[in-house]
């Protein structure tokens, strides 16, 4: 591979690199200083729960990062570092034979460097203020429309400083009245099963 072409592809590569990297942070807003509630942090996603139609909330998040690796951002990184520094070691008289494995090293070693960053912001952002599905299982809670005899009814209990109200049906099939205090004893789908506590 002639020097000239190895030396173009770096070129090529640390400014597809840059550019996508300034791109990125001008669309997003990082330069304006108005960044919205929302931040992907580079191919996350977080899970915060379900909604009903009428507003009300199904219960506690699934408490799980979704995230990808292999995002435009970890991707991007790779393919600046992968021209950089193997421009710089063109420069400095590296044979082909080092220039092309080290760059490669180093982009991936950039590039999941910033995905571990990433996924370890996102895990942290999850932490302690969001409930996770399960939690709410033995906690006391109180009905807020009552439970008839082997029909529905709904309770509300709080978990991590967050209020939630759910579908029930008691254990025994018997009726509690609105205000009644009862333990969560099981979640079957979105109705949660309650003995009187």
């Amino acid at each position: 591979m002639g020097t000239d072409v190895l030396e173009f592809i770096y070129l090529v590569s640390f400014f597809l690199g840059l550019g996508f990297a300034v791109l990125s942070a001008l669309l997003s807003g990082v330069f304006s200083g108005h960044l919205g509630p929302h931040m992907d942090g580079g191919g996350g996603h977080l899970n915060m729960g379900e909604i009903h139609a009428d507003g009300s909330h199904l219960g506690p998040a699934e408490g799980t990062v979704h995230y990808q690796p292999l995002s435009p951002v970890s991707i991007a990184l790779f393919v600046t570092t992968f021209g950089g520094i193997g421009l710089l070691l063109k420069k400095m008289g590296q044979p082909a034979y080092i220039q092309i494995p080290a760059a490669a090293f180093s982009g991936i070693l950039a590039g999941g460097l910033v995905a571990y960053v990433f996924y370890r912001i996102m895990q942290a952002t999850q932490g302690s203020s969001h409930a996770r599905a399960g939690e709410e299982i033995g906690l006391d809670a109180e009905v807020t429309i009552s439970i008839p005899s082997g029909g529905l009814g709904e309770i509300a209990y709080v978990v991590r400083g967050s209020r939630f109200n759910n579908p029930a049906r008691t254990v025994d099939g018997r009726d509690l009245p609105a205000g009644a205090g009862v333990k969560i004893v099981s979640k079957s789908g979105n109705t949660y099963l309650v003995q009187k506590a």
